[in-house]
Order: structure tokens, then sequence, then C-alpha cells
């Protein structure tokens, strides 16, 4: 019995002093925008005392916000700005719900060593605030258990000039989007009670760490979006519509115009879930001309479908023909237009506003050909349509 409690008493040992090493636990909702929190062994084990928080996020952001509860209304909130002189401030809030969080002078805060604005590798200047809060597993609006292996947070961030003030209740212009997610708070177990965040490797990573297993990772919906909304706009439906000039075969022409469809529902349905997922809504260009060019593309197959009727009683173009025609190439610029502006909302890369160009005027340019090597030749046989003869 004694040796059975002994190794009973070591795994615990074990199993605790390797939570009580571990990292702090991280959720990154958008790119570089970036929360983290660590728990003293201390603390988790008297479900009271300090915990540890950072906020990180791009000096191209004017606030960024970080909070305990389920939602903004009742939330212990914290809100990172520019202080305008090289540091940043970080302001407790209470939220109120959907009106502007005010100081909250009631939560015991401390910005620690690590805090500033701060030039990274790629020459751009990133804001981060490593804070020590005293009593934050309780506040006014609720309570959280230090050792919860799913504690709600929240956090929302707007991009825009720097506030540039060090007053704890400066004005905040209303946010892009928030988000909400749960963290397993025995992940983020670190054995002292010092700050955790200073020399750590993984502090300016942007990987997902002690985040509930069933959470859906909103960067990963946006990547997916993007990419067949990328396939979707700039190759299907161009080379599909290259195919009738090209080859002059309705039904291959059709069949892969409707696969290009499809797949732009599947991809218009992921944007929704990650708009959703973090709040976006339609707040922005990309969100709002994206919807209205899936919405419209509907009446295309139906034009389509007039079309092919129409031409195959007169062998001849008419009213209908141009309208597909043409309706189509508009929506299609419109598409490959918001896949830019998706990329700019998105703060992707050089490399990949490159390559989603240059992709662009290939793809154009071998549509141009197609559609000019079919008009020719339409007139050069006298045909109404590719190959056969008018009536």
């Amino acid at each position: 019995m004694s040796l059975s409690l002994l190794a009973s008493a070591a795994l615990s040992a074990l199993t605790y002093s390797t939570l009580a090493s571990a990292d702090p636990v991280q959720y990154c909702p958008i790119e570089d925008v970036c929360y983290q929190v660590a728990v003293p062994e201390s603390s988790a084990s008297s479900n009271g005392g300090n915990i540890y928080l950072q906020l990180r996020a791009p000096a191209s952001y004017s606030w960024v916000a970080f909070g305990t509860g389920e939602a903004m209304a009742g939330s212990n909130m914290f809100v990172m700005y520019a202080d305008g002189a090289g540091n940043v401030t970080i302001s407790p809030r209470a939220g109120t719900g959907h009106t502007l969080p005010r100081y909250n002078a009631i939560t015991q805060i401390e910005l620690l060593d690590g805090s500033g604005v701060f030039d990274d590798d790629d020459g751009e200047e990133t804001m981060v605030a490593n804070v020590r809060c005293g009593n934050c597993g309780a506040w006014t609006g609720g309570s959280m258990s230090l050792s919860s292996d799913a504690a709600g947070w929240i956090a929302a961030w707007k991009e825009g000039d720097a506030i540039d003030s060090t007053d704890l209740d400066a004005g905040i212009r209303y946010h892009d989007a928030h988000d909400e997610w749960r963290f397993d708070l025995t992940q983020g177990t670190v054995s002292d009670d010092a700050n955790p965040f200073v020399g750590t490797t993984a502090q300016f990573d942007n990987n997902n760490r002690g985040v509930s297993s069933s959470f859906a990772d909103p960067r990963t919906l946006i990547v997916g979006h993007g990419i067949i909304m990328a396939i979707v706009m700039v190759l299907l439906y161009p080379l599909g519509s290259a195919l009738m000039p090209l080859f002059g075969k309705w039904v291959l022409h059709a069949s892969w115009q409707f696969l290009a469809f499809l797949l732009m529902w599947a991809g218009f349905g992921l944007g929704i879930v990650a708009s959703q997922r973090i709040r976006l809504d339609f707040n922005s260009t990309h969100t709002l001309l994206g919807t209205v060019v899936v919405c419209l593309m509907v009446v295309q197959p139906v034009l389509g479908w007039m079309h092919h009727r129409y031409f195959t009683k007169y062998q001849t173009r008419g009213l209908l023909s141009h309208a597909h025609i043409w309706y189509g190439r508009a929506l299609m610029v419109m598409g490959i237009t918001n896949g830019g502006l998706g990329l700019a909302l998105a703060d992707a890369s050089n490399t990949f506003v490159i390559v989603y160009s240059v992709l662009a005027g290939v793809v154009f340019a071998i549509y141009m050909a197609a559609a000019i090597y079919g008009e020719f030749r339409r007139r050069r046989n006298g045909t109404g349509r590719y190959g056969q003869k008018n009536s």
C-alpha cells in the first residue's frame, strides 16, 4: 500500500511540475494580434493572486483589447495603445456592453519589463504590453477559476492612427472586429510568480496554445476561404469562359462553370463562418462586395440556359447572349477586385499580393486571347456560333 501511495504521489508531483513549467497559453485571432496568459502555481492552487497577461499587436493598430468573461458586458478588460513616447498605455476598463468601456481603478495591474513599442525583424513596429494583474480572479461583473480548463476570454481590435496618450481613460473608436474563446489555464501554469514573458522563445510567434480543443481557429477558415475564392474567381471562372471560344462545346463550358459555382458557395460559406467568428460581419468593403458578387452570380446560370435555348432555336446570338457574356465578365472583374480587397483586409504579405496580381494578369491575357480568337473564327466562318452556320 505504501509503495502504491508513493508512486501515486510521485506521479502527481511529476504531472504538476510539468504543467507548472509550461509556456503561457496564447491565442492569435488574426495574424500578429496575440494574447497570452500565465498563471503562477501558487495562484492556481489558491484560486487567487497574480496572473500575467501579454497583449501584442502591430503599431498600425490604434488599440487592442483583452478581457475576461464570455462577452463585453460585465467583462474585466485591458486596453493597450501607444503612449506617444515609445511605450504603451495599458488601461483596465469595465465592459458595459456596446458602449465605450470606461477606466476601472479597482483592477490591480502593473506594466512590466518587456513592454513598449519595438522594431521587429521586418522593420515594422510592434506594441507589447506585459501585465501583472493582482485581482483578476474576480471582478464586479463576474469571476474566473484560475485553474479552469475552459476559461472564457474576449478580445477586440481597431486599426488606425495611434492614440499616443498616457490617459487611462482615453477615448477609443469602435472596434473593427472582436472574438471570444476559451483558454485551458492548466496548460498555462508556470512555476514562478514573476514576469514569464521576458526571455521566452515563444513570445513572438503566432501559434495558438492552450485553446479549447472544440474551438475552430478563424485563421484556418480565413485561409481556406481565400484559397477557394481565389481559385474560383482568378482561375476557374475566366478559364471556363474561355472554353466556349476555344472549343465551342457548351456542355464542357456549362459543366466547368457549374463546378466553379459550387466551389464559390463553399468558399463563401467559409468566409461567412470566419467573419462571424471574429465578429467582422459587414464592417468592410470586402465582405459587402463579396456578398453582392456571390448573390448576383446566381443570375448567371439562368442567363446561360436562356442564351443556350435561344441559340438552339435561332442559331445566332441575341440580346440574352450578350447579357450573359457581359454580365459574367463584369462579375469576374468585381470578384477579382474583391480578392485584392480581401488580401488587404487580411494584411497579406507582398508575396501573396504579387502572386495574386501576376496570376490574375496571366489568366486575363489568356481569356482575352481566347475571346479574340473565337470572335475572329466566328466571323471568318460566317457562323453564329463557334463552328456552326448562321441560319
